[in-house]
């Protein structure tokens, strides 16, 4: 090309806005990274932290390829696109080639680069805590690359390419979803339970006295998703109006209010009432008693051997505050800028209010299935994507090509709605254990560092209790050792997110006579079992 096309001012001031919208999108990926690394343990935090990043390469290189022509390149079905787009091959002789729909035009590159970090978002939210704790990293890798090509393609080509047969611009079966609470969340939802059903629960081992390794970072993490969803949800109008602050607006008073109400049900439930004043914690009926569930979950995390909790008292909780941002922010995606003008700012609290409502109850979920969904993603993502896109469907308006919802006496919409979520949770879960059991079965690729676990455990089930103990006794397993290790220790060559120095004290027979050295022994072992004897009756 022998000179650069100029472009017109309309759509530089839209292309600049559209590039910082993507400027903003990096925030939410390392904010997924500081929020998960906090949430697990010392042993699995650098796992958790390091995977957002470890899987932008390919999932970039994918988009390149074919993926972004797969999804956005209109072909002569309704379910997938051709590679008209492959490697940006119509960029070669027309530069300002742009991608257009019922929201408008965009130049082709800006509308690549906004969804591909689409793309990297949907990917980090998911496969961290699908394999939190107990997962390998070089199988998941394996299953990201079917994910990419046959689950999340697909079913982004549905939505929102506009010869997708759930496309608003189709309008055959109109499924309204301004960023993604199908494509992106109930996705993430959908596979990570399904990835979580498939690994089973977390050994129990792990989870006795369970702490997470930093609540600054489950607060820093937070905040960087908050700022980068601004980008998130304003980038999907693809021009800068005033709908544009409309929609930022919107998307803070949704999180908000999401953080106030999940931080008040947290408070309420975090011990039962008191009457006079406070009393001390006795050792009957203590609530510190470490019971595990079938799913190998604690029933009650948030009560530690800690000195915070020498009293029965309600308790703030940042990390119950966190969630409900997170909540807030996943439960607008899908309504974005269908419920977003000068006079419609309470739509988003009712989504935020219900939404954390919900999503919060829905964190129970997981102990009625028996699935251990280690960092919640099913309810706060799966269920909030559900949530939002029903509550869609009753408070859209008619804006970007809706004809509204049941506010505009639109009543079809809510079925159209309640038809997205069904066949996007179905495809999602059944093509996501299909394939996870398949790779499971490949030698090598086990799923799972401590392979013979889910094996162990129904062997335990056919067994008689008296025979169970004698079992655990006398069988130990290799891969067992290495799974309460951690996935730091297993997957990384001796790296973790925080190391803490260890001083040790060690006494030497030549630092004491015979008859002084013995006492001092003696002595030391009768304190120490007085002292753990008083510690474990407290504890019952």
């Amino acid at each position: 090309m022998s000179e650069i096309e100029q472009i017109d001012i309309r759509t530089s001031i839209d292309s600049l806005y559209m590039l910082y919208c993507t400027s903003l999108l990096p925030l939410v990926i390392l904010g997924i990274a500081f929020f998960y690394s906090g949430l697990t343990q010392r042993r699995s935090s650098l796992t958790m932290f390091s995977i957002p990043f470890l899987i932008c390469p390919m999932i970039i290189i994918d988009w390149f390829i074919w993926g972004y022509s797969l999804t956005y390149s209109t072909s002569s079905n309704h379910y997938i696109g051709n590679l008209s787009f492959a490697v940006l091959r119509s960029l070669k002789h027309q530069l300002n080639t742009q991608f257009t729909n019922s929201r408008g035009s965009i130049l082709l590159l800006s509308h690549f680069l906004f969804n591909m970090f689409f793309k990297l978002i949907c990917a980090a939210l998911t496969f961290p805590g699908c394999i939190a704790e107990r997962g390998r990293i070089l199988p998941m890798l394996l299953f990201l690359f079917i994910w990419s090509v046959i689950i999340y393609n697909p079913v982004t080509y549905w939505f929102w390419n506009e010869n997708g047969w759930l496309s608003v611009d189709l309008n055959k079966l109109p499924v309204l979803d301004f960023a993604g609470g199908n494509c992106v969340h109930i996705v993430s939802g959908f596979t990570c339970l399904a990835y979580s059903y498939i690994l089973g629960p977390r050994n129990p081992k792990i989870l006795y006295n369970y702490r997470n390794l930093n609540t600054s970072h489950i607060i820093i993490g937070m905040s960087f998703v908050l700022f980068g969803w601004i980008g998130f949800m304003a980038g999907c109008e693809f021009k800068f109006s005033y709908r544009s602050l409309f929609i930022i607006t919107n998307t803070i008073l949704a999180a908000t209010s999401s953080g106030i109400i999940w931080t008040a049900i947290d408070f309420w439930f975090s011990s039962i009432p008191l009457e006079g004043e406070l009393q001390p914690i006795t050792s009957e009926g203590s609530k510190l008693d470490p019971v595990i569930s079938e799913t190998g979950v604690l029933k009650s995390q948030r009560y530690h051997e800690t000195k915070s909790n020498f009293i029965e008292k309600k308790k703030f909780s940042m990390i119950s505050f966190s969630s409900g941002i997170m909540a807030g922010l996943v439960v607008f995606t899908p309504a974005g800028g269908y419920i977003s003008s000068n006079d419609e700012f309470w739509k988003p609290i009712v989504f935020g209010v219900v939404g954390a409502i919900i999503c919060n109850i829905s964190t129970r979920l997981k102990y009625f299935f028996q699935i251990d969904d280690a960092l919640d993603i099913f309810a706060i993502h799966g269920v909030a994507g559900i949530v939002g896109s029903l509550l869609t469907g009753l408070f859209a308006n008619k804006s970007f090509g809706s004809e509204g919802g049941w506010i505009h006496h639109h009543w079809k919409q809510f079925g159209y709605q309640t038809l997205g979520v069904v066949i996007t949770s179905c495809y999602v879960f059944i093509m996501s254990l299909f394939f996870l059991y398949l790779i499971d079965l490949i030698p090598g690729l086990h799923l799972r560092i401590d392979k013979n676990f889910n094996k162990r455990e129904r062997e335990k089930e056919k067994v008689k209790e008296e025979e169970e103990s004698q079992i655990n006794e006398t069988k130990v397993e290799f891969w067992e050792q290495v799974e309460l290790q951690g996935t730091d220790a297993y997957e990384f060559n001796g790296e973790f997110m925080m190391d803490f120095i260890e001083f040790i004290k060690v006494i030497r027979p030549q630092d004491y006579e015979d008859d002084t050295f013995q006492e001092v022994i003696e002595g030391n072992f009768n304190t120490s079992y007085q002292s753990h004897e008083t510690n474990l009756t407290k504890r019952d």
